[in-house]
């Protein structure tokens, strides 16, 4: 059974707390050899070059103030096994600016093939030039993006080879997004501009023109990165707490999920020691597996908000922390029915800015089994057996294989030792 939303298209999820750095790295996964081999190929080229600018870097200064870096995507169904996929890079090392980029990929998961830009728009100096003053107006039109906008920049980067290599395509449209400072002031941040099909028809080369022509008009709009926020669904009640705990209480987490094989297999053996948990997902991976995250759910688990990409909210604006945590929130509601009840930051990073925009409970951990870092399930299970106590709050990862080994012998242990399983907010409320 494929759990995907977004069919022939999974998402894969890394991420790093270390001492001088953190990073969260997401990036599609699909069916065919190809599609895989050039994505990975470009999510290790970003990779070490973060990792070469780290080096560089005063490694006494980064201990104090870690460097962070971000490789997210957004993906946009264009037709049926065509996804437009959008990433962003960011890296942070310190200093007064970060870097940030985009780099598009339109793909055909079918066909296990790339689909180039300049194949779209016919090869032309009319079609050009129709083109820059399509997005010249767009541009001027734009409360958002216009009184940043360098006229003649944008000129020159339209003249040049290359210049549809960020243009990405919806079911609605064709959008540019540009580099921060490549054709607007650094405040306009990295501008996206929609031309609507329409806009755009007489400039298509006739290949484009007719599939394009075929898309039947939709009821929901798919445009929205990772995923449309439509209604929400009605609220289900939470599931009923017990009315006489025991004397020893343990909290198992699990982050980063939900994966669409290793939380079955965990919610599986939480069944089966008839165990309650807190899962604190990430948006963008319950807007691929939301049966999963429903499946969470139904069994009785607390949901939980990890925000949507896993970027720490600490080296970011307000802006940025509330659509982290709101888009979020709105995600796991309308997948599941229920709002999240607790949020943990991720990384464990939080100052008071944070605390005032969460709008609920912080939880974080008092025993960390460091599977990210092992994924040992025996080196799992000794930290449990060694920190474990009354009330423990214990931090486990359920998007590692070997997370879920470690999860039987685990639950197994706390058993025998007399422990029984509860939520985080059970356990806060003795």
């Amino acid at each position: 059974m494929e759990h995907t939303k977004y069919s022939g298209v999974d998402i894969i999820t890394n991420t790093d707390d270390e001492e001088t750095y953190r990073s969260a790295i997401h990036y599609p996964k699909f069916q065919g050899e190809r599609l895989n081999r050039e994505i990975g190929q470009y999510v290790k080229s970003t990779e070490q070059k973060f990792h070469e600018e780290l080096g560089k870097g005063d490694q006494t200064f980064l201990k104090k103030r870690p460097a962070v870096f971000y490789l997210t995507f957004d993906i946009y169904p264009v037709m049926d096994h065509i996804y437009s996929i959008v990433f962003h890079e960011e890296s942070y090392y310190g200093g007064a600016n970060g870097n940030q980029r985009v780099k598009v990929f339109i793909v055909d998961v079918e066909n296990d093939q790339f689909i180039n830009q300049t194949e779209m728009i016919q090869n032309t100096e009319q079609a050009k030039e129709k083109l820059y003053h399509l997005l010249l107006n767009a541009f001027k039109q734009s409360k958002q993006y216009g009184p940043f906008l360098f006229e003649e920049e944008l000129e020159n980067k339209m003249k040049q080879d290359g210049a549809y290599a960020n243009m990405y395509l919806t079911n609605q449209s064709f959008v540019f997004i540009f580099d921060k400072y490549e054709v607007t002031a650094g405040a306009a941040g990295t501008p996206e501009i929609s031309l609507s099909y329409d806009q755009v028809k007489n400039i298509l080369t006739e290949k484009w023109a007719d599939r394009l022509s075929i898309i039947p008009d939709k009821p929901e709009d798919l445009t929205v990165p990772n995923g449309d926020r439509g209604n929400e669904s009605p609220s289900n009640p939470p599931a009923e707490k017990p009315s006489s705990p025991p004397s020893k209480r343990v909290a198992l987490t699990f982050d980063d999920g939900p994966h669409p094989q290793n939380t079955l297999k965990i919610l599986n053996l939480l069944k089966k020691y008839e165990a309650k948990a807190t899962f604190f997902m990430l948006g963008s991976r319950v807007d691929f597996y939301p049966d999963i995250a429903k499946k969470i759910a139904e069994e009785g688990h607390e949901l939980g908000n990890h925000t949507w990409d896993h970027k720490d909210l600490t080296t970011l604006n307000s802006a940025e922390i509330r659509k982290e945590i709101r888009d979020t929130n709105e995600m796991i509601k309308k997948t599941t029915g229920r709002e999240p009840t607790v949020f943990r930051p991720p990384y464990g990073a939080i100052n008071d800015q944070v605390k005032r925009m969460v709008g609920m409970p912080v939880v974080l951990w008092t025993v960390d089994t460091l599977d990210w870092q092992s994924h040992d399930p025996h080196a799992m299970l000794q930290i449990v057996k060694k920190n474990v106590k009354d009330g423990s709050i214990i931090l486990m990862h359920d998007i590692h294989e070997s997370t879920a080994e470690a999860v039987e012998p685990v639950l197994k242990y706390l058993k025998d030792e007399g422990y029984t399983f509860v939520t985080v907010s059970e356990l806060e409320q003795h």
